[in-house]
């Protein structure tokens, strides 16, 4: 039909669907903060969803209710002490009816479980006949005993075992500071913890992998005729044995399956924190232990996480285990019938939120160019849509990556521990270099090496319109002058970041 008003001009469809950068920037800035306040991360799980998948799933009431049940009554005391400091419903009668069977059952008061052997050491010291206590006490105060000691000893050296008499054996070595030997004056934490080994593994206490490294390390110490291989395990069950009580001890180390996880234990013991009950719980409920240690830990409080988990039920501590990454709190809150649904659609949900902050960036991206230069079909530059494009996956990666708690949140400080050579010790120590690179370090690097592409780019656009556009070359000279301190600028940007 032709043009109906001939004195207005005919714009192309390029030129009519074209938005302002103000707009877009708008744009991008609401599709990026509808993706952060998602529910979901990457690489991380909402507080709400983990404490929903602990409904329906055992308490730690009917885990201390089992153990008492099966006359395990040092740990189900002290799983229903645990459940009554954190007021779940139904830890209060647990832990009556736990003192209630304590005070009945003389048998179990000191083990806090049968052990006939170790039950007949402790008939035979005298034990038996002083006065009942109100909770089994921790093992290492019944071994530092003398006429404990004796007699266990006495029935350790009767029997064949190879591995019992190997640990026998380093009784007679010279251990390392700051353990005495334990046939001198002050050895008495040495030989009761050498013992108490020796016997968990008599009574196949420890799990087959444990038992075994244990064993190993004992041959090597009297091949070498030098405690040390042996030590950090004798200090890392002294620890333990100074805070459990037999049954909690033996219920522990048997979902233990290394030497080192059980120093980790250790340490664990040892910290302000002493999270020795938590751990214990977790363990009966979801060991080996050795999966708790990959579990990402908070600077102020680390262990509110697993603490959570063990009050909400069984599914929970579970969940937190499986994922093994970091705990947030999303700022809207969700409604709780909605919760269980975002456990099931989460996949989805990541999907949908990566298709928000790859738009984002796109609005983000085309704003700036657009702000810096008026885009034009007869000249090259940064608006071609493959290089946009390219440019809006590297934004998006980065702004999907800082809210994550693994990257914004304070770590823990590290144990160091001090290692010093001996003189005369014929082993040098050599330490192994840690290829590793923090998050944070990483995401700054990135950065400064956008903002240097950045520069890159727009000095190329300007150099090419200085060449193919009209001027005197006086001029162009010092444009292109201009230009290479701004190319040198970005560089010393890129360095100095």
């Amino acid at each position: 039909m032709g043009n109906l008003h001939p004195d207005r001009p005919t714009h192309p469809a390029s030129l009519l669907l074209k938005t302002s950068p103000p707009t877009l920037a708008v744009a991008g800035a609401a599709t990026l903060a509808i993706a952060l306040l998602f529910p979901v991360r990457f690489h991380a799980l909402e507080e709400k969803v983990l404490l929903a998948a602990g409904k329906g799933t055992p308490s730690l009431p009917e885990l201390a209710a089992s153990l008492l049940n099966s006359e395990h009554l040092g740990a189900g005391l002290r799983i229903a002490l645990l459940a009554q400091s954190m007021d779940i419903p139904g830890g209060s009668g647990t832990t009556a009816s736990a003192e209630a069977i304590l005070s009945s059952r003389r048998d179990l008061a000191w083990l806090g479980t049968r052990d006939p052997r170790l039950e007949q050491v402790l008939a035979t010291s005298g034990l038996a006949f002083e006065k009942n206590v109100t909770a089994p006490p921790a093992i290492l105060t019944l071994l530092l005993r003398e006429p404990v000691r004796i007699r266990l000893r006495q029935t350790l050296k009767a029997n064949p075992s190879p591995g019992v008499q190997s640990l026998l054996n380093t009784l007679d070595l010279r251990p390392l500071p700051p353990l005495l030997p334990a046939n001198q004056p002050g050895g008495q934490p040495l030989e009761a913890v050498t013992l108490l080994a020796a016997h968990l593994l008599d009574t196949a206490a420890f799990s087959p992998a444990l038992a075994s490294e244990l064993k190993t390390s004992a041959y090597a110490a009297n091949e070498e005729r030098s405690l040390r291989p042996l030590q950090p395990a004798l200090l890392s069950l002294l620890s333990l044995s100074r805070r459990f009580d037999y049954d909690s001890l033996r219920e522990l180390v048997a979902g233990v399956e290394s030497l080192a996880t059980l120093d980790w234990l250790a340490g664990q013991v040892r910290s302000p924190a002493e999270p020795g009950d938590l751990l214990l719980a977790a363990t009966l409920w979801a060991g080996p232990a050795d999966r708790f240690t990959r579990l990402p830990e908070s600077a102020k409080n680390p262990w509110a996480v697993l603490s959570s988990s063990l009050a909400a039920g069984r599914g929970s501590l579970e969940l937190l285990i499986q994922r093994r990454c970091p705990v947030f709190s999303n700022p809207i809150s969700v409604h709780p019938a909605l919760v269980p649904w975002l456990l099931l659609w989460e996949k989805p949900l990541l999907f949908l939120r990566a298709l928000m902050l790859l738009l984002a960036s796109w609005f983000l991206v085309k704003a700036l160019w657009g702000i810096l230069h008026t885009p034009s079909p007869q000249t090259p530059g940064p608006w071609r849509p493959a290089p946009v494009f390219a440019q809006a996956i590297l934004l998006a990666l980065l702004l999907g990556t800082l809210p994550e708690p693994s990257v914004t949140r304070p770590k823990p400080l590290p144990n160091y521990r001090l290692s010093l050579a001996l003189p005369g010790s014929p082993v040098k120590m050599e330490g192994t270099p840690r290829f590793s690179m923090e998050p944070t370090n990483l995401i700054t690097l990135i950065l400064f090496l956008a903002i240097q592409i950045a520069v890159y780019r727009i000095c190329i656009r300007r150099i090419r319109q200085i060449e193919t556009g009209p001027g005197d070359p006086a001029l162009k000279l010092r444009l292109l002058e201009n230009d290479d301190n701004l190319f040198d600028s970005g560089l010393y940007v890129g360095i100095g970041g």
